[in-house]
Order: structure tokens, then C-alpha cells, then sequence
């Protein structure tokens, strides 16, 4: 004989409450940053429209390529960032699992035993004892009816859209970061090319101080100067080399690979011709994750403003559990030895002594920062981009400026170096036009280095590493 349970009257109250609940609190509609985003950039500057997801591509190095791409598989960060996106998601549902009804399944053995002077309310009769064998489940489901749960799940949704955001930021910041390494390590290079091709020239100076000094023509003090300067163009080679092995285990750091797993080919600076359109100031709130993740950290405290206010609301349950119960274990598996409970709780906040008015205020409160910490970031996104831009200009300007007077170096020592052959001179006028051209080289690959790095920075500042899936909403109108 099956149980005849009365489920219907659980069924028919628990309907309408569905249909009743609305959700309690403001609704997240994005965020007005129109007067932190202006219309137009400072600074002007003509770039070309290109694909900001893979820039380093644009630059024409393929180890450069190739080091980004295994910085992106291989580095411990991102694989950080990975993990907290998928704990993120587990979080969301762990929160969405309130929406839902719960179901326990029980069993319990007791043995209750009373003596003959003893008053047993609800347990054995005076003088008796009793096995009492159950099996049953409990359920139980409280009613979402002002969206507090709701709103918990949407500030998990967003908290999973922060988390990739973060990501994807540090996607951003780890190519950007491998491409200034690159580029240290060459311009260290470069250094290197030219201290050796001055090395070469100032021993076949010292060479020609040599001879004139044997021939009679010079004397000892113009040998010594040559040398002084030899040995000194020597003494830079240790701490350049030391400098580029330093950036070559930087770059390994950034690869996840162990420090000398790593070695830079030789090559000259990556182009710098391909400069990216900045596009409008709004452009910004679409392409730089960071500003993507700020406006996903509002949108979630918003969320739990309306959580929150639901505190202060009534909070409906339906309950109920369902045991076959008797004195042997066969009542266990008969179903007429079936209790049942089953009904709907209220609980409604009288007294919290201030509790939610402050845990509202507090959500208040978080909210407002969110929003002043978005509003900080889209300013400083702007001053990056301007920055950026800026400098590039200026390095640009300054490697132009370096090569002229790289070449007039270069005329004055050759023409000192002639003179001095000649004897018109003696060979300080040499070690001075030498060292001028030597020192002005060194600036115009720093300047070079400098430009390079700035244009690095242009395109990190523009959210160039990850691509845009979607528009955000925050607005800049």
C-alpha cells in the first residue's frame, strides 16, 4: 500500500509566492564617466589603424613573437589569473545553489528506555524500552521573493567578468613587459657593437702613437693617452655584459622557465615606424581590461546594495520531511509506517540592534568607492595614453637630433685623426673628438632604445594583448 502523502497544498502555496517576488534594490545601468573622458586627445598624433590584439607582430621580430607567445603559455601569473576565473565560477555557484530547493536523505537508529518511576514525554512509556528505526529525507526551500539571492548571483556574474578582466590586464601587462626586456637586451647589444668597433680603432691609434713615437715624431705621453683610452673602452664591456645576461634572466622569469633558459639572439631594436590610432578617449572603455574590471567591480556592488536592502524583508521557507519510522527496521521499508511534516516559515528581522541598516550602508557605501576608484581609472588610463604619446614623440625627436650629431662626430674625429697623422696636432685633440663621437653613439641607441620602449607603452596603454569580446556599459557620452 503506497503512502498517500499530501504534497498538493506545498505545491499550491509555493506557487503564487513564486509569482510575487520582485528584486529589492537599485538596478546596476552602467556608469556616466563624461566628465572624466574627454571628446578629444591633447595631444595630437597621426597613427595607423591596426589590430591592437597581437601588436607585437607589427614590429617585425620574430623572436620577439616568439617570446611573447611563450610568455603567455608558460608564465606563473597568468596561470594564477586562470585559476582565480575558475574559482570565480565556482563561487557564482555556489551562491546560485540558494535559488534552488534542498533534499537530505537521513537514517537514525535510537534506543530510548525509561524506568518505572520515570515521566518520558514523547519517548518510551514508565518501565519500557524502545528501538526506534528511521529513514526519510528532508527538504527545504526558501523562497527568493525580494532577489536577494538574485542579486548575490549577479554580483557573481560579475565577479567572473573582473576575474577574466584581471586576465586578461595581465596578458596585457606581460607582453608589454617581455617587449621592454627585448629591447633592453638589444640596445645592450648595440652598446656592445659599437664599444667594440672603438676598441678597434683606438688600438690602431694607439698603434699609430707607436710608431711616431719610435720614428721620433711623438713621444711617450701620446702613447700613454691611447692606451688610457683603450684600457677605458675595455673596462665597459664587463658591466654591459653583465646587464644583458641580468635582462636575459628577466626574460626567463616572465617565461616561467628556469633563469639561462633563456638566450637573446643578436639583432638590431624592433621597428618603430607602425604607431597605432588612439582612436577617441572613449575608445579606452572598451579596450583596457583594467577599466573593464573596474566597471564589473561596481556593477557587483551594486548588486549586493540590493542583497543587502533585502535583509530587512520577511523571508518565507517551505519545508517539509517525509520518514518511514517504527520500532523494528522493516517499518523502515513500510509505507504505512510514513510521518510527514511539511509547511511554510516566516521569519521577519524585528530587532538586529542597527545590524542591517549598517550592513546597507556599508554596501552603500561600497558601491560609491567602486564607482570613485572607476572614475580614478579612467583618468589615469587617459594620462598613459597622453604620456605615452607624448614621449614617443620626444624620443623620436632626440634619435633624429643624436644621428646629425653623430655625423658631424664622426667628421671632427676623422679629421683630427688626419692631422694628427700629419703631425699638425698633437694626439689629445684625437682622444677628445673620440670620445665625443663614442659618447654621442651610445646616447643615439639609448635614444633609440628610449623610443622603442615608449612606443612599447603606447601600445600597452591602449589595451593592445587580449581581444574585445563586447561593449562595455559604462558610458562616456
Amino acid at each position: 500500500m503506497s503512502p498517500r502523502v499530501p504534497l498538493r497544498p506545498l505545491v499550491v502555496l509555493g506557487l503564487p509566492l513564486l509569482g510575487w517576488g520582485c528584486a529589492v534594490g537599485p538596478d546596476y545601468t552602467g556608469a556616466d564617466l563624461s566628465a572624466q573622458v574627454p571628446r578629444e586627445w591633447t595631444t595630437p598624433e597621426a597613427g595607423a589603424a591596426v589590430d591592437l590584439t597581437a601588436w607585437w607582430s607589427l614590429l617585425g621580430d620574430d623572436e620577439l613573437t616568439a617570446l611573447i607567445e611563450r610568455a603567455i603559455g608558460g608564465s606563473f601569473d597568468l596561470a594564477e589569473a586562470r585559476e582565480r576565473i575558475i574559482a570565480a565560477r565556482a563561487r557564482r555557484g555556489i551562491v546560485n545553489a540558494d535559488r534552488l530547493p534542498t533534499l537530505d536523505a537521513q537514517a537514525s537508529y535510537e534506543r530510548s528506555q525509561t524506568g518505572d518511576e520515570g515521566l518520558g514525554l514523547g519517548g518510551a512509556p514508565s518501565g519500557t524500552e524502545v528501538d526506534i528505526y528511521t529513514l526519510g529525507v528532508v527538504a527545504g526551500w526558501e523562497l527568493d521573493l525580494w532577489g536577494r539571492v538574485g542579486r548575490l548571483v549577479e554580483a557573481a556574474d560579475a565577479e567572473i567578468q573582473f576575474a577574466i578582466e584581471d586576465y586578461r590586464a595581465s596578458r596585457v601587462a606581460l607582453a608589454a613587459e617581455v617587449a621592454r626586456e627585448l629591447v633592453l637586451v638589444r640596445a645592450l647589444d648595440l652598446e656592445l657593437e659599437l664599444v667594440r668597433a672603438s676598441l678597434r680603432s683606438d688600438q690602431d691609434a694607439l698603434d699609430i702613437a707607436r710608431s711616431r713615437a719610435d720614428a721620433g715624431f711623438g713621444d711617450e705621453l701620446d702613447v700613454a693617452r691611447a692606451a688610457r683610452v683603450l684600457e677605458a673602452n675595455r673596462a665597459l664591456i664587463p658591466a654591459l655584459e653583465s646587464d644583458r645576461r641580468q635582462g636575459e634572466f628577466r626574460l626567463a622569469v616572465l617565461l616561467g622557465v628556469p633563469p639561462g633558459a633563456v638566450g637573446v639572439a643578436g639583432g638590431g631594436l624592433p621597428r618603430r615606424d607602425v604607431v597605432p590610432d588612439r582612436g577617441v578617449p572613449a575608445d579606452l572603455l572598451l579596450r583596457r581590461p583594467d577599466l573593464r574590471r573596474a566597471e564589473r567591480e561596481l556593477a557587483a556592488a551594486t548588486a549586493r546594495v540590493g542583497a543587502a536592502e533585502a535583509d530587512r524583508l520577511p523571508r518565507i521557507a517551505l519545508s517539509g520531511s517525509l520518514a518511514l519510522q517504527g520500532p523494528d527496521v522493516g517499518d523502515t521499508v513500510n509505507p504505512d509506517a510514513y510521518i510527514l511534516r511539511a509547511g511554510p516559515s516566516i521569519t521577519l528581522p524585528l530587532f538586529q540592534g542597527g545590524r542591517i541598516s549598517a550592513r546597507v550602508r556599508e554596501a552603500e557605501s561600497t558601491q560609491r568607492q567602486a564607482l570613485l576608484r572607476l572614475r580614478a581609472a579612467a583618468v589615469g588610463a587617459l594620462a598613459e595614453v597622453e604620456t605615452a604619446s607624448m614621449r614617443r614623440g620626444q624620443a623620436e625627436q632626440r634619435v633624429e637630433r643624436l644621428r646629425a650629431a653623430e655625423a658631424v662626430a664622426g667628421e671632427a674625429e676623422s679629421l683630427s685623426m688626419d692631422r694628427y697623422t700629419a703631425g699638425a696636432v698633437d694626439f689629445l685633440d684625437v682622444t677628445e673628438a673620440r670620445t665625443q663621437r663614442l659618447a654621442i653613439e651610445r646616447d643615439r641607441v639609448v635614444a633609440e632604445r628610449d623610443a622603442a620602449l615608449r612606443l612599447v607603452d603606447l601600445y600597452a596603454a591602449l589595451g593592445g594583448g587580449w581581444p574585445p569580446d563586447g561593449p562595455s556599459t559604462a558610458r562616456a557620452d
